[in-house]
């Protein structure tokens, strides 16, 4: 890749696949695993940066530490945010929109593959409905010159006031059949749909049909969900975000799929209303004791799942786990791996020049095996 701010913006660094995946490979002693390449460049989707103001104008930013490295362009990027950025520079150094800018802290930018953005700008100062005005504006002339949708919102403490819509549908080819998702401004959304769209595929080549369910958690806006449905007799999908939950429920209707049930509960709700420890009105509708499940697939946060969800884990004869933090993975297997074993390893460069590393791991109960 070529980048005038490589080693020094902050964000990449020179970091071989090779050497990311050897580490965790030899931990795990499990051979052969998959690879998946990401594109060299213009891979990422979704991105936040921040706004340094200097003599009338500003710069884009991105943070190093605690040091702001200004820059103009950023190649990891899809292409149209590439091009929106270098349209919106210009524009907003106009007369016009000289109060547009006042106070303007970050931005926060979503693109489809439909060409289609959804640009949050954040402020330090509380936006008046005069904001809009000019938003309406300014989206005019950006959807003129780019050719694209654009949706625009603005942030401030306690105010958030959208041109348009505050989200947008995604459309993924997913193993020859097309799903659409909704991701919302603010959710969780994979940021590399390539690399994203081949994780997906790695599971459901994975995922025998089954006549038993399987349970979900940490399901996000339905990424997994969506395409696994056709695997499994039934779904419980469960998310403690309730605008993930909203957009999964939005996407499963979307899709036409009814065999799946969204609900909002952190890992620790979904083990304590499984295992009737406890009740919850948001189960009213569902009948916990319908379901036979075969098989979990989890997607934890950073921080891993955790020893209690992992003994939970435990119970169902195959688990897919899915990681983005190598360290944490390691941590969780080591619970897992009691009763569990590897039948199948992946891993996802879905952040090239970086230390960062996604996984995909299959486990199998040995009682089974």
């Amino acid at each position: 890749m070529t980048c005038d701010y490589l080693g020094i913006c902050g964000g990449c660094i020179e970091y071989p696949l090779e050497d990311k995946i050897a580490l965790v490979a030899k931990s795990l002693a499990f051979d052969p695993y998959e690879v998946f390449l990401s594109s060299e460049s213009s891979f990422r989707a979704r991105c936040e940066l921040g706004i340094y103001h200097k003599d009338n104008g500003f710069f884009y930013t991105m943070r190093k530490g605690k040091q702001f490295v200004c820059i103009q362009n950023c190649p990891n990027l899809v292409l149209n945010i590439q091009q929106f950025l270098q349209v919106l520079h210009p524009i907003l150094h106009q007369r016009d929109f000289r109060e547009f800018i006042n106070k303007l802290f970050a931005l926060e930018i979503l693109s489809t593959q439909q060409n289609e953005l959804l640009i949050t700008f954040i402020y330090h100062r509380r936006l008046e409905q005069s904001w809009l005005i000019l938003a309406t504006k300014l989206k005019k002339i950006l959807e003129e010159k780019l050719l694209m949708k654009i949706a625009l919102i603005g942030r401030s403490r306690g105010v958030k006031l959208v041109v348009d819509r505050d989200y947008v549908i995604e459309k993924l080819e997913v193993a020859d059949k097309y799903y659409f998702y909704r991701y919302d401004e603010g959710s969780f959304t994979q940021p590399n749909p390539s690399i994203n769209v081949k994780m997906i595929e790695w599971i459901l080549s994975k995922a025998e049909k089954d006549s038993l369910d399987l349970l979900e958690m940490y399901c996000g806006c339905g990424n997994f969900t969506l395409p696994l449905s056709q695997k499994f007799r039934k779904i419980l999908a469960t998310e403690i975000s309730k605008t993930s939950i909203q957009a999964a429920k939005f996407a499963a209707s979307k899709n036409k799929i009814s065999n799946i049930e969204f609900v909002r509960l952190s890992g620790e709700e979904c083990i304590e209303a499984l295992t009737f420890q406890r009740k919850f009105r948001r189960l009213d509708s569902i009948n916990l004791q319908e379901y036979t499940f075969s098989t979990i697939l989890i997607d934890p946060p950073r921080c891993g799942a955790g020893e209690r969800v992992c003994r939970f884990l435990q119970q169902f004869n195959q688990i897919f786990y899915i990681s983005c933090n190598p360290a944490t993975l390691l941590k969780d297997l080591e619970i897992l791996r009691q009763t569990h074993q590897i039948t199948a390893l992946a891993f996802f460069d879905q952040f090239p020049h970086t230390q960062h590393l996604e996984s995909g791991v299959l486990l199998k109960s040995k009682n089974n095996s």
